[in-house]
């Protein structure tokens, strides 16, 4: 009687284990586009429709949600996905050294190459990479003019979790050539490098395979649809937000896609794409389950605002104070319950490495970077300011802005034909005197980044109409451009004369027809201020450039600012 029941304890368990399909668990953290912001920065969300001043982000904050993650889970992929430097002072002043450091800190399992990574050029990257030891995955990329820098990039990584093999192959974007300044580096189709490198890896056995790019979200669409044997893409570049719209809505954000978005491959699976936002705002997390030939049979994702515990809102005085009591426990409440966002306190250690950091980055904000050879007044929209000096044709410092935005888009090679601002992007006046660093961050504390959009003489003439006739902070102020306001006239029919400087100083009257090439910043880009025609843009580029950077790299190569002579406003108020 016992060997009958043994037996038939073990036909069971055979049984059973027949029946159990063999799986691996695999967590992607993500994080890409986070231009050395290794501080939290500052964004307004709008739970219940109440405008709510927040903190997004911090490395230090994020080693605190990777670490809980890693805590959880038992295999677990943490990638960059390009544009790791170049935004915050920390790169100004320090040139990627504690940016790379964090790589470290948080051991990150691989990172790709931006195209901001090649900004200061290729030797200047291959310098600040000596301090990570995260492997830099870029296929596309032929550095091999560049021996110091090929040396330290590899086309893929593979990572091995209980012999299980995870290949990540990198991608940067081939637009890199024409918006950064790589020399003699040579970017190859990202496509077609893909399919090399795909079949490299799966000659090798490897089923699991994840591209890391820096292309921007359409591009990764198209990728998935058009690459065989690709699982998962983790993306950066276009700054894009995904998530649940709904409880992405609760919070007044408006998500660029769901997480993740789901595209169908060439080969009939389905291929999951993932970017998470911008500056170490949020940390992407997607769980994923392979079968035993390398399918994805299940997904789970779960983005993730990392928020600090300070919420303000506007008081009866118009003044910015803290949330308590009720207010606050709401607040906390909202957020608690949350899927999108989640308040995480800093890593002691973390903060503890970036302080020294950080107290250089504070000394060099009083660092004079120029002089400004009088006041140069500013106004929103063109009349008599406070001190009751007139300013007929408006702002003395925004026209100074737009040629900054011009330059900055100059110095890449970007061949760009109109700057356009809105008064209220500019928040101060710049007393006669030194100009600092401080003095550029407080004129634009917004760390708005400079977007190059593709805009018909029709759009561009009705972007100024909307700004001129919505006026206060909304009010334009163009770099290469001049126009005609008349208030008199009716609604949509304002702008009288409209003229965009050409080769040779020549002005042209505007084309309605003709495609301009537009700088803006990124709050005008999402249609800020009223600027909707702008969110119809479909060719749009961010940059990543931060407008206050722009602004202290033109004011040290000019060394003295005056106001500009000719007037691009001529204002004519109503009568």
């Amino acid at each position: 009687m016992v060997r009958k029941w043994s037996f038939v304890a073990v036909l069971m368990a055979v049984i059973a284990c027949a029946g159990t399909a063999w799986s691996f668990d695999l967590t992607v953290l993500h994080v890409n586009d986070s231009h050395s912001y290794l501080d939290a920065t500052k964004d307004t969300l709008k739970p219940e429709g109440k405008s709510t001043s927040v903190k997004i982000g911090a490395w230090a904050r994020l080693q605190t949600a990777v670490s809980r993650v890693r805590g959880q889970a038992q295999n677990v992929a943490l990638l960059h996905a390009g544009d790791a430097v170049q935004g915050d002072l920390y790169f100004m002043k320090y040139g990627g050294r504690p940016e790379m450091e964090f790589l470290n800190r948080l051991d990150f399992t691989a990172m790709t190459l931006g195209n901001h990574e090649f900004d200061k050029g290729p030797d200047f990257l291959a310098g600040f990479l000596k301090y990570t030891k995260v492997p830099v995955v870029s296929a596309n990329i032929d550095a091999s003019a560049i021996p110091i820098l090929a040396s330290k990039i590899m086309p893929y990584f593979i990572t091995s979790y209980g012999g299980e093999k995870v290949g990540i192959i990198g991608l940067t974007t081939k637009e890199t050539a024409i918006i950064s300044s790589p020399g003699n580096i040579v970017f190859a189709d990202e496509a077609e490098t893909a399919r090399q490198y795909i079949k490299e890896l799966e000659a090798q056995g490897i089923n699991k395979i994840i591209l890391l790019t820096h292309v921007g979200l359409d591009a990764d669409k198209r990728l998935a649809a058009t690459v065989s044997g690709v699982d998962i893409i983790v993306g950066g570049h276009s700054h894009s937000l995904l998530g649940d719209s709904v409880a992405m809505e609760e919070l007044g954000e408006e998500p660029d896609g769901t997480y993740p978005v789901v595209v169908k491959g060439v080969d009939g699976n389905d291929v999951y794409v993932v970017t998470a936002w911008k500056w170490g705002r949020v940390l992407g997390r997607l769980d994923v389950t392979f079968d035993d030939i390398g399918r994805v049979t299940a997904v789970k994702g779960n983005p993730v605002m990392l928020l600090a515990d300070t919420f303000k809102r506007k008081n009866k005085d118009k003044k910015k104070v803290e949330l308590e009591g009720v207010e606050r426990e709401e607040m906390l409440a909202l957020v608690k319950k949350s899927p999108v966002a989640r308040v995480v306190s800093k890593d002691n250690a973390s903060e503890a490495f970036l302080e020294p950091f950080r107290e250089g980055v504070n000394a060099m904000r009083t660092d004079v970077i120029g002089i400004a050879a009088q006041t140069l007044s500013h106004i929103r929209v063109p009349g008599v300011d406070e001190s009751g000096l007139s300013l007929p044709h408006g702002s003395l410092i925004a026209p100074i802005v737009c040629q900054s935005m011009l330059a900055k888009m100059a110095s890449t090679g970007e061949d760009v034909d109109i700057a356009l601002l809105n008064g209220g992007g500019v928040r101060d006046s710049i007393p006669r005197g030194n100009i600092t660093v401080g003095t550029a961050y407080t004129l634009m504390p917004f760390s708005n980044t400079l977007n190059v959009m593709d805009m018909t003489g029709a759009q561009v003439k009705r972007a100024l109409e909307i700004g001129v006739t919505r006026g206060a902070g909304a009010f334009p102020y163009v770099g290469g451009a001049r126009y005609t306001a008349d208030m008199n006239k009716s609604e949509g029919n304002r702008i009288t004369r409209l003229e965009v400087k050409g080769g040779g100083d020549q002005w042209k009257l505007l084309d309605v027809e003709r495609t301009y090439r537009v700088v803006t910043n990124s709050y005008l880009a999402g249609g800020g201020d009223g600027y909707v025609v702008m969110k119809d843009v479909l060719k749009r580029y961010d940059t990543g450039f931060v407008d206050a950077v722009a602004f202290i790299e033109y004011v040290k190569a000019m060394k003295t600012l005056l106001p500009i002579e000719s007037a691009d406003v001529n204002f004519i108020p109503t009568k």
